[in-house]
């Protein structure tokens, strides 16, 4: 069976999990071919020759008319995939233009909340959340043609490690009585990352706290500053930013607990459509803090494995904090959150591709 993978990208923020994903359906059944067309000149690329597929370097001229886009239609006769799967609007508007023509299937993971005309070709749509499949639902595509995968984890590589957790809490000079509340993401508007700021400056005064904050974005400068001010006199309460970190696992093992303030700003985008952080999260062991929007709704069960806050609302927020930093650390809510995340380990996340692909040939 040979897939060909279209991504009209050269570098991505889940990449590592969706060639997890590859190289699990690639070990599930040996007779599973993965081939990468992708643009060229970026990190995507030697990741996935790392990992040992194929990679055909793609940049698509004119990717608003996927008709003049000729030289895909010639890869397809070069690879002669069984199935065509493409992730990002621009490569299923191509790749589902020439699926059809030549007659091969096209699955397309529909990974935000795009508009339904570059879909229309497409033999199956993957939503990973039940937020993206209701959006594309509303926009004329029948459920018949729609299935919910959630994006995958690999749970293990994500096991609590107490060693690791003392290691960066002594490097951090946190104290044994303090707690960590842990956000990570892009610094951009929708993440929300202003709302936890000033959540977490208005929680009570009882408990030392420490807010880490890991990523990178245009907004980096505007949250330090406001961080300053909303810290500003609080003895207790501290934060930090950390930069992008290629591998989060230690950031997760030495936290408490874990936020995903991700909503709707108008504008601007939102809400998560999955929520990968949250999910590395959870399999992590941390009881979860998000709005209850998005594909949040999927992953986290109000009071049973995380708490939610109504969409936006800072103060809605601190409440939801409040409730989670009366019971940490009880582990019965990080089990909880484990066992969800084993729901979408890569191995079940892989069987459920695999078995999609039979069935399309």
């Amino acid at each position: 069976m040979r897939i060909l993978h279209h991504v009209d990208e050269n570098n991505l923020s889940w990449s590592k999990p969706w060639l997890d994903l590859l190289k699990k359906i690639r070990e599930m059944d040996g007779l599973v071919e993965h081939f990468i067309a992708c643009r060229p000149g970026g990190a995507l690329a030697g990741r996935a020759r790392d990992e040992g597929f194929e990679v055909l370097g793609y940049r698509p001229m004119f990717a608003w008319s996927p008709a003049l886009c000729r030289e895909f239609g010639s890869l397809l006769e070069e690879i002669r995939p069984d199935v065509i799967h493409t992730r990002l609007s621009s490569a299923a508007f191509i790749g589902s233009y020439w699926g059809k023509k030549k007659k091969i299937p096209v699955v397309a993971t529909v990974d935000k909340f795009p508009k339904g005309r570059y879909y229309a070709n497409s033999t199956l749509l993957i939503a990973p959340s039940t937020a993206v499949a209701k959006h594309m639902e509303n926009q004329g595509f029948s459920t018949s043609k729609i299935r919910i995968i959630a994006n995958p984890v690999a749970v293990k590589k994500y096991e609590p490690n107490s060693k690791e957790r003392e290691k960066l809490r002594n490097q951090e000079g946190v104290k044994p009585s303090e707690l960590v509340i842990l956000g990570m993401g892009r610094f951009v508007p929708w993440k929300g990352f202003d709302l936890l700021i000033r959540a977490v400056g208005a929680l009570g005064a009882d408990r030392p706290i420490s807010l880490w904050l890991v990523g990178d974005g245009p907004m980096r400068e505007e949250l330090i500053k406001l961080a300053e001010e909303v810290f500003r006199g609080l003895s207790n309460r501290r934060v930090k930013f950390f930069p992008f970190a290629k591998d989060v696992r230690p950031f997760l093992w030495a936290s408490d607990l874990f936020v995903q303030p991700s909503y709707h700003v108008p504008g601007s985008g939102g809400p998560e459509a999955f929520g990968i952080a949250l999910l590395e999260a959870m399999a992590s062991g941390l009881p979860v803090v998000a709005f209850a929007c998005g594909g949040t709704l999927d992953l986290v069960r109000d009071g049973h494995n995380g708490w939610l806050a109504e969409a936006g609302d800072s103060d809605s927020l601190k409440k939801a904090l409040q409730k989670a930093l009366c019971v940490i650390p009880d582990k019965t809510k990080s089990l909880m959150a484990i066992e969800e995340a084993k729901k979408h380990d890569v191995f079940a996340i892989a069987e459920q591709h695999l078995r999609l692909y039979k069935e399309l040939i």
